[in-house]
């Protein structure tokens, strides 16, 4: 193409591709920054590769354009103002193509040349659609060999534009790489302009009033070296006017992001718990303060490396194959579900975590969130709470073992009372016969004296026993209360009067305070805790007083019976609850007692729940006291005495026992009352007696042991049989055993224990009669 350049305006057209090819260097480095999953992030980094594409089309069209504009030549120059301005678009448009073809295809292998020759041929198709917007009075042609090396130009400047826009990452990378991207632009544009010939045409057409021609630069106001210093100056404004945005801008994030940071920085190093950073090769990206203090390793020492050293085997040879088997298939088997697992210190030590973990993106790279908790201190304690769970079974089952023991221990001692009270009985019962059968006979002769001896011997004997006999029924469970509304003051009284005998022949007084309160309670039972409480009393009072009474106090009644005797040390006063303990008598003396008589006052009063209790003073005297509720008084008809006769015992008494002595005992004393008798060892020998006489007995007395495992309740019922009706029964037994007890009590037979006292025995009859 004849004519020349005006080497500034050259210059000025390099100066802009290289600043331009900076600008949009710069632009498309930051854009391709991580934005993770931020919205945000994701439209200024399209925002940003739009700005590149803009700086680069600006400065490759400007190049083109001024470079365009150097041309000097004496053929008038015309530029058509639609294809010039489609050679901007053209620029700007293939440049974009590029970067975003780049930036959102960057793993494909085929990308960059592909990307590269499409953005080089349509750089070749704006500059000659610009030189095709030349209007000048010559005929324009073009050298094929330097318009194809233009074109290979532009294709190895672009390709090279765009590698060198996703891989230079310091300032000084990116500068060179746009002074050679600019050197390669302006390279093609002038090998595109040499490629040119013009050739003077016949016809002169004015470019100026010719049809679709556009302005004549020559005939302009501006002349062409200012408009190319305009254009100039005016891309180069631009361009610096977007590299200053573009600074702004990135100052802002960095402060963002240094904001962002130390609050992520302070919210995962305040944290009580490990977290561990990594991304999709396992390598630690991130390890807080807390990961610092469990591990044993600082940070520097962790970050870099492969988060397996961590792990002791077999997840250190295991984790970069589940990684991998992970983002082949997809399978947690830890992420986003979380599990047990252990991980190694510094020294080598293994200890138990809680470890979960969470996926997440930074663009298209994979990274995971470990948090972990060392449960070191929560598997001691479980195995702790094991521990004392089966040492807790363990001492259950001993527990158990020694309950079972005791209930064993304490039913063979029932046994062992019942079976000792049953045989004792025995006996005891038959001299009770006889006694009573030889004072009828003996009450004026010499010897009478040592038969009431003998008889008051007897009398202690079966007080004793009737003692273990209540001991037994309690623990039976056969006492049942009846509870009724009834005055105390003739119970007081009654009581009284009976003990005072005795008090006074032991040298004591016995003194009663008379009440008008009234109580809820069972009349026998409570009568049966205060026979003991004075009997004990007068047991262990020497001399002086002892006192019956009942205090109101308030709502409530307090029976008091307070003596002058011995008193109980104050470390003793719930000993001598307990059965068979007797404070002051180490020589087990029998005539006081057993030891039974408390314990089977608080076994009386916890069964009416009543609260009993003792205040003593050694060598002053003790005070028991019962509390009972109060109840309303009501009128009580006194009923009028009436002497019952006992009339001579008419009727046929059948006796059923074993025991032959007890037998002929029971008939001499009930033939010495006027009774017929029938005694039998057997219920088979009492009915074939009954079927002789032909007569139908008026009371049957049975033994409850009787031989070969039968009992008196079977024998009654049998007798029952014979006779057709059903007359009264006594059941005699000497056992306390409570099973045997209550079978009786079902029965419905009246209960007697051995030993019965004669006069007991002849008031059942004479009521039966």
């Amino acid at each position: 193409m004849p004519g020349h350049y005006d080497p500034l305006l050259v210059a000025l057209s390099y100066v802009i591709a290289v600043f331009g090819g900076y600008v949009a260097l710069d632009l498309a480095h930051h854009a391709r920054e991580p934005v993770g999953l931020n919205p945000q992030g994701r439209h200024r980094d399209n925002r940003r590769l739009a700005g590149a594409a803009l700086a680069l089309g600006i400065g490759i069209w400007s190049m083109h354009f001024v470079g365009m504009l150097a041309y000097r030549t004496d053929t008038p120059i015309g530029y058509d103002g639609g294809l010039t301005a489609l050679s901007f678009v053209l620029a700007v448009a293939v440049a974009g193509a590029g970067l975003f073809a780049m930036a959102h295809n960057r793993p494909q292998r085929f990308t960059l040349p592909v990307a590269g020759t499409l953005t080089g041929l349509g750089i070749v198709g704006m500059h000659y659609v610009g030189m095709a917007g030349m209007r000048t009075e010559a005929r324009m042609s073009y050298d094929p060999t330097l318009t194809a090396a233009s074109v290979a130009v532009a294709i190895v400047a672009s390709t090279a534009a765009l590698w060198l826009a996703f891989r230079t990452s310091r300032a000084l990378e990116r500068a060179a790489g746009a002074v050679l991207l600019g050197l390669g632009v302006v390279t093609m544009h002038y090998t595109g302009m040499a490629a040119v010939g013009m050739e003077a045409v016949t016809d002169v057409i004015d470019p100026v009033t010719a049809p679709g021609h556009g302005m004549r630069v020559q005939d302009a106001a501006l002349s062409s070296s200012l408009l190319a210093v305009l254009t100039g100056a005016g891309a180069l404004l631009l361009l610096t006017l977007a590299l200053l945005s573009s600074l702004l801008d990135r100052r802002q994030q960095a402060e963002r992001s240094d904001e962002q940071e130390a609050r992520y920085r302070a919210i995962v190093d305040t944290a009580v718990d490990p977290i561990v950073l990594i991304n999709d090769r396992g390598i630690v990206e991130s390890f807080n303060r807390a990961a610092e203090k469990t591990f044993g390793f600082e940070a520097a020492e962790v970050i870099g490396r492969n988060v397996s050293m961590l792990m002791p085997e077999p997840y250190h040879s295991a984790h970069d194959g589940y990684l991998e088997r992970y983002h082949r298939t997809g399978e947690p088997r830890i992420i986003g579900i979380g599990r047990e697992v252990m991980g190694r210190r510094k020294d080598g030590s293994v200890f138990p975590l809680d470890l979960s973990v969470g996926e997440w993106h930074v663009g298209k790279r994979r990274m995971y969130t470990g948090i972990m908790r060392d449960i070191t201190a929560r598997k001691a304690a479980e195995e702790a709470i094991l521990r004392a769970r089966d040492e807790a079974e363990a001492a259950r089952i001993e527990a158990v073992r020694a309950r079972d023991s005791a209930e064993r221990a304490d039913r063979a001692k029932t046994k062992f009372l019942a079976a000792a009270s049953h045989d004792l009985r025995q006996p005891l019962q038959s001299l009770f016969f006889f006694a009573h059968a030889l004072s009828d006979k003996l009450e004026s002769h010499p010897t009478a004296p040592l038969l009431a001896s003998m008889t008051e011997s007897l009398n202690g004997l079966r007080v004793m026993l009737d003692s273990l006999l209540d001991v037994s029924r309690l623990d039976a469970g056969v006492v049942k209360p009846s509870v009724t509304d009834f005055a105390l003051g003739p119970l007081l009284e009654r009581l009284a009067d009976e003990y005072r005998v005795r008090a006074a022949e032991s040298g004591l007084t016995l003194r009663h305070v008379a009440t008008s309160g009234w109580t809820s309670s069972d009349p026998a039972l409570l009568e049966r805790i205060l026979r003991n409480l004075i009997e004990n009393a007068i047991r262990y009072t020497e001399r002086g007083t002892i006192l019956i009474g009942c205090l109101h106090r308030g709502g409530a009644l307090r029976l008091a019976v307070i003596d002058q005797g011995i008193g109980i040390p104050a470390d003793k006063t719930q000993d001598i609850f307990q059965e068979f303990t007797q404070l002051a008598n180490p020589e087990r003396d029998r005539r006081k007692g057993l030891g039974l008589g408390l314990a089977i006052v608080r076994r009386l009063a916890g069964l009416l729940g009543h609260m009993v209790g003792v205040k003593s003073t050694p060598g002053r005297g003790s005070g028991f006291f019962l509390d009972l509720p109060a109840a309303v008084p009501r009128p009580v008809p006194k009923p009028a005495r009436v002497t019952v006769e006992r009339p001579r015992g008419k009727g046929l008494i059948v006796v059923v026992d074993d025991d032959t002595i007890i037998l002929v005992s029971m008939r001499a004393m009930l033939e010495e009352w006027g009774y017929d008798v029938v005694a039998a060892v057997s219920a088979d020998e009492a009915i074939e007696s009954l079927l002789n006489l032909g007569r139908r007995p008026a009371m049957i007395v049975a033994d409850y042991r009787l031989r070969e495992g039968r009992t008196g309740v079977e024998a009654i019922r049998d007798i029952y049989g014979v006779c057709g009706v059903r007359v009264p029964a006594v059941v005699l037994t000497g056992d306390t055993d409570p099973a045997r007890i209550a079978e009786v009590q079902r029965s419905g037979h009246r209960l007697l224990h051995k030993p019965v006292s004669a006069p007991q025995l002849r008031d059942i009859l004479i009521t039966a009669a």
